[in-house]
């Protein structure tokens, strides 16, 4: 009994971790550039319970954990704001965006125009937009055309989520490089990409099975206390 009331305690916490990850992609539905976050499950110890002699032994697991959480890039809707600091990069790539001396790495182009000491920039949030030479983007002309940086990377996996739509390098040594002919699009965002049934499916799913597991730990509970009061 001890082993379920533990087995089902891994998979209740495990349970409530998945839950917290899938609010949070709900919470970020309406968010720009918002890229969804999907956590895996990875198995604990297993035990060996010895069978007929000759036979091979039964495996037994003792529960499951977060293993990772993973972020899926894919792109989100592109919609059109006739905005004309809205921009939307169709295809790969990432803008850059400098703050406190470290560039951070966005699909979130929903900027605006900044003044500093008499200067016009492109900015995110308190960040400089960053151009193809990795500068930040002074305005002359807000109608003329921008020459926006898009950051292209080998591997994806080398950014690292801070906060809800920016990224930045998790290792130093990872391989970029500057698009020449990116494809981006003027006076459009691009939206969340959370996919509000897959996510709604994912939590029913995962709720019914934090509900299992609670009543596993019970049932445990019961038949402990049971078998407690026969010995005494």
């Amino acid at each position: 009994m001890i082993r379920a009331f533990y087995t089902a305690a891994s998979g209740s916490k495990s349970n409530q971790t998945y839950l917290d990850v899938i609010s949070n992609n709900m919470a970020n539905l309406q968010t720009n550039g918002y890229k969804t976050v999907k956590a895996e499950f990875s198995e604990l110890l297993y035990s060996n319970l010895n069978q007929v002699p000759g036979q091979p032994n039964l495996m037994v697991g003792s529960g499951s954990k977060i293993g990772k959480t993973n972020t899926l890039f894919t792109q989100g809707p592109i919609m059109q704001t006739e905005n004309q600091n809205d921009f939307a990069i169709e295809g790969d790539g990432f803008f850059g965006i400098m703050k406190n001396d470290e560039i951070y790495y966005t699909r979130t182009g929903n900027f605006t125009i900044g003044c500093i000491d008499d200067e016009k920039y492109l900015m995110l949030d308190s960040g400089f937009v960053l151009d193809n030479n990795e500068d930040p983007i002074i305005i002359d002309d807000e109608t003329s055309d921008m020459n926006i940086g898009v950051y292209l990377f080998e591997n994806n996996g080398d950014l690292e989520r801070v906060g809800e739509s920016l990224f930045k390098l998790s290792n130093e040594d990872a391989y970029y490089e500057m698009a020449e002919r990116a494809n981006i699009k003027r006076g459009y965002i691009e939206g969340s990409g959370v996919s509000l049934s897959e996510e709604m499916v994912k939590m029913i799913q995962t709720q019914r099975a934090f509900q299992f597991n609670s009543k596993i730990i019970q049932v445990a509970d019961e038949i402990e206390q049971t078998i407690n009061s026969l010995r005494g």
